[in-house]
């Protein structure tokens, strides 16, 4: 740890202690606007700790997914089952629950629309004006399920003036990208923008059983936006967006042991009993694996929004209206194995409705900046999970038991899940300027939420671990909180501010949408709730040539879910009775000479269960929380200069670490990932006078082979040391052209 952090701080300083410093003193960091308090502020002046990328940032880095941000960002990391259920997790809080009435533990907000369920966040990252990651629990403003941070992404909104963007690009694995947008005004009052992006790209992985490639890339994602300015007073923004997937299965390759035996899963008949089944180990090709199906990942997701915005003789009056609709169908084989074992189906559908009112403004001779709101959200989800462990074959035990196959049917379990969401809130937030140095906030929240669950269980399982008996049941449940907050702020000079803040936030209980008995499906898990504590200093020296921020934390939860595999086998939400997360981050930007910017950000995390004894009476505590490295940073820098005439050239380059991360409770050290580095790079030559620039671009540049998420693959009876892993995407290269229209 103190190593990691020694050699960043040390490269910085060495960089700012030479010639860097005594350049012109025009040279200055641009400054970065933020929304995270529902108003707009620099960067510097919010007592939260935020990492913020802005347009120019995200152009640069060839930023294209929320997951190359995790790589960005202290404290993020992000993993996926598959392409379209990404789990988000900040300081160690995040979730893994798909259940038609779990939540995620961080929250995503587009253009200030919350996204029920994260299978409808991924979209092409072109063409935004910022991205802000608030860590830690954002309750008073944010509401619900923001336990863990959030994540606010704003698309570039469209403007008066003409302009129009072509981009192409190819790459290995045959990646063929085209994106581009429009603007411009329509009428005096009206502007408009049309966005547009299509992205293909063959499989990195390869199954050896079928000889098809998987993990592929086939998206295509439009977005449109008006904006009306009737009166100076008053303007509206009316969006609409549209995305599709349609991919081959992910890679699920198996780490550990060579072979593994599951029991409780199937013989395969009718040929010989192959026990155990084989499965590629660990020093074999990450990028092969010996699946019995290739499986699908289909996703269509759409929306629309009213955004008003009027300055009344109250205040700034500010109405987001939205409704969602997200659809996506996957069929995967997770056993990493060549006998036709958990074959898993799921169909997830989400009809979303918000409304959200907030008026705010100044008072008190300007000295208090006030805000008041409320906040309504229904969401009604639907979602078939089909777990398929044998096909036509039987189970083992009852094959010892002498029963031939094809006397019993197939050994498949179906839930069928239904849940209703409604949730509303009030809330308000103050901030009062008690001399022209010192502010504090206070804040508070208010809310309300119920679920409405059925869950029918059916199928097949002679044993019982996954369904006991066909059940059908249905239950209803509430939960509320108030979640408060309170800061303070002191601008030591110009140049340095310090806060303290304490702050609240919660999560809604809710169902287990794939129980093996009716009474575990009616039964409701507690809603989960954190305590943080956290101090932070944001500073820019050097005439704003550095920009150095530093957070130091300790976060409390209580009844902290947990989503586990239990017994080897039933995935079930659990309550964890206590839990704690500490460590500190920072992050540094600095202007080095003229054209050279170099950046570094740092996290040190101690994120641990205190008191955790899981239904199946295993004792977690004191183990690490999953995905929660100890340290993790990022540094890099880029650098443009003049090459001749019109032309120009800019490096780019950045290395991403984390060391060593958990994906069960139990810290199965198989089931983990260990340390990891990547490097991307991107050289780009301008040529300003025909307004292009070409682009070449590398990612995981060294070629890492890492682990974005796992799955216990010991079984009940603990007869194997296997786990089956998706990985990351391997090395990618390539070249874009843009031809840039004003």
């Amino acid at each position: 740890m103190k190593t990691h952090a020694s050699l960043i701080a040390a490269a910085v300083a060495t960089a700012l202690g030479g010639s860097a410093l005594a350049q012109e003193r025009t040279l200055a960091l641009d400054e970065i606007v933020v929304t995270a308090q529902k108003r707009v502020q620099d960067l510097q002046d919010v007592p939260i700790a935020i990492s913020a990328f802005d347009a120019g940032f995200l152009e640069t880095s060839g930023v294209g997914t929320l997951d190359e941000i995790a790589f960005r960002t202290p404290g993020l990391t992000m993993g996926r089952f598959n392409a379209v259920q990404p789990e988000i997790f900040i300081r160690g809080i995040g979730s893994t629950d798909q259940s038609a009435a779990g939540d995620a533990s961080v929250g995503v907000f587009v253009d200030g629309v919350y996204l029920g369920r994260l299978g409808t966040l991924d979209f092409d990252f072109f063409d935004l004006q910022r991205i802000e990651v608030l860590r830690g629990p954002q309750g008073t403003l944010y509401g619900k399920n923001v336990v863990g941070g959030a994540v606010n992404i704003v698309t570039a909104p469209p403007t008066p003036e003409f302009e129009a963007r072509a981009e192409a690009g190819v790459g290995n694995y045959d990646r063929r990208s085209l994106r581009g947008y429009v603007n411009g005004g329509l009428t005096d009052d009206l502007a408009g923008k049309m966005t547009a992006s299509w992205l293909e790209r063959d499989g990195y992985a390869t199954n050896a059983t079928t000889g098809n490639k998987l993990s592929d890339e086939d998206n295509i994602t439009l977005r449109g936006q008006l904006l009306w300015t009737p009166t100076e007073t008053l303007d509206i923004t009316m969006a609409a967006d549209w995305s599709r997937d349609r991919l081959a299965g992910p890679n699920r390759n198996s780490v550990g042991e060579q072979f593994v035996f599951f029991p409780w899963f199937a013989l395969d008949f009718p040929g010989a009993p192959l026990l155990p089944f084989t499965v590629s180990p660990s020093s074999a090709d990450p990028f092969t694996n010996e699946l019995t199906i290739d499986g699908y990942q289909d996703r269509d997701v759409w929306g629309v929004s009213w955004n008003v915005r009027w300055d009344s003789p109250l205040g700034e009056f500010t109405s987001i209206t939205a409704f969602r609709n997200g659809e996506y169908d996957i069929l995967q084989d997770f056993s990493s194995s060549d006998a036709p074992l958990v074959v898993r189906n799921a169909i997830d559908k989400i009809d979303q409705y918000s409304q959200e009112f907030r008026l705010g403004g100044l008072a008190m001779d300007d000295r208090l900046d006030w805000l008041v709101g409320a906040y309504g959200y229904r969401a009604d989800i639907s979602r078939l999970e089909n777990n398929d462990f044998s096909g036509n074959d039987i189970p083992i035990a009852l094959f010892i038991a002498g029963v031939p196959p094809g006397t019993l049917p197939s050994f498949n379990t179906f839930y069928f899940q239904d849940n209703r969401t409604t949730s509303y809130a009030l809330f308000s937030q103050m901030t009062y300027a008690m001399t022209n140095a010192v502010n504090l906030t206070v804040g508070a929240r208010y809310t309300y939420e119920k679920k409405d669950s059925a869950v029918q269980g059916a199928g097949f399982d002679p044993i019982g671990t996954f369904l006991e008996a066909p059940y059908d049941v249905r239950a209803e449940e509430s939960w509320n909180a108030f979640t408060p907050k309170i800061a303070l702020d002191w601008r030591i000079n110009e140049e340095v501010m310090v806060y303290a803040s304490y702050a609240e936030g919660f999560k809604s209980g809710g169902f287990n949408g794939t129980s093996p008995s009716g009474a575990g499906a009616s039964t409701a898990f507690d809603q989960e709730q954190a305590k943080n504590y956290e101090i932070g200093i944001k500073s820019e020296l050097f005439d704003r040539r550095l920009r150095a921020n530093l957070t130091a934390f300790l976060i409390d939860y209580t009844d902290l879910q947990v989503f586990q595999l239990v017994d080897g086998a039933r995935l079930i939400v659990d309550n964890a009775a206590d839990a704690e997360s500490k460590g500190f981050e920072f992050e540094l930007q600095a202007i080095l000479a003229d054209g050279l910017t170099a950046f570094a950000s740092y996290a040190n995390l101690d994120a641990t269960y205190k008191d955790f004894i899981n239904e199946a009476g295993a004792d977690f505590s004191g183990n690490s929380l999953t995905r929660s490295p100890r340290d993790s940073y990022n540094v890099g820098f880029t650098w443009t200069r003049p090459i001749g005439g019109d032309r120009s050239l800019t490096l780019h380059s950045e290395y991403s670490y984390r060391s060593r991360i958990f994906f069960t409770a139990d810290n199965y050290r198989v089931a983990s990932d260990e340390s990891l580095g990547l490097l991307d790079a991107r050289v780009t030559v301008g040529f300003d006078r025909h307004n292009l620039d070409l682009t070449f671009w590398g990612k995981n540049l060294t070629n890492e082979a890492y682990i974005t998420q796992a799955i216990d693959g010991r079984g009940p009876f603990n007869l194997s040391q296997n786990a089956a892993a998706a990985m990351g995407v391997p090395r990618t290269y390539g070249v874009t052209l843009n031809w840039y229209f004003d």
